[in-house]
């Protein structure tokens, strides 16, 4: 795909363009429209369906886990206002704790299918598969994706800087 303003060159994940800023989200869609079959089209609306479940779920476990602790912050401050006693407070506080780790959990297992629903791996599976020496030895690591990207805003300053303390260095 191409930017239609400046011709350069972007994938279909870019939401800008690098060269121009022009937005190219409604681009990637109609492109990604046109040029894909039916079942591609159709695996990307289950996917986008199986995304809303997984988000419902993450709020359903979230609601459940504030409620849960309001329920615990409630025994709380009954027990300070009437002093039930010790075990009451040991309690409520135990369901407070409790509600804000069903919302912690419902936090993490939606983020732990958003990983396989990606069908990418979590770090904790490449982990054990990378050797240190695997970068060590020559390899080097992968290029930019557009070679001719510009440069960095602060790249000139860098050089000027640079070259000012090596003048400073010589007065010295």
């Amino acid at each position: 795909m191409h930017c239609p303003t400046c011709g350069n060159p972007a994938t279909h994940e870019q939401q800008f363009c690098r060269s121009c800023g022009m937005s190219l989200e409604p681009v990637g869609k109609l492109v990604a429209r046109h040029s894909s079959s039916p079942a591609e089209v159709q695996k990307r609306i289950d996917r986008a369906e199986a995304e809303k479940i997984i988000v419902s779920r993450m709020f359903n476990w979230i609601m459940w886990g504030m409620l849960i602790m309001g329920i615990g912050i409630v025994m709380v401050m009954v027990n300070k206002s009437f002093d039930i006693g010790r075990w009451f407070k040991l309690l409520s506080s135990c369901v407070a704790l409790g509600g804000a780790g069903i919302a912690a959990a419902g936090v993490l297992n939606s983020m732990r299918q958003g990983v396989q629903l990606s069908g990418r791996r979590s770090p904790i599976e490449i982990a054990p598969t990378l050797e240190p020496a695997t970068l060590t030895e020559g390899k080097t690591l992968p290029t930019n994706e557009f070679p001719d990207a510009p440069p960095s805003i602060t790249e000139r300053t860098t050089k000027l800087i640079s070259r000012g303390e090596s003048a400073t260095d010589k007065r010295r």
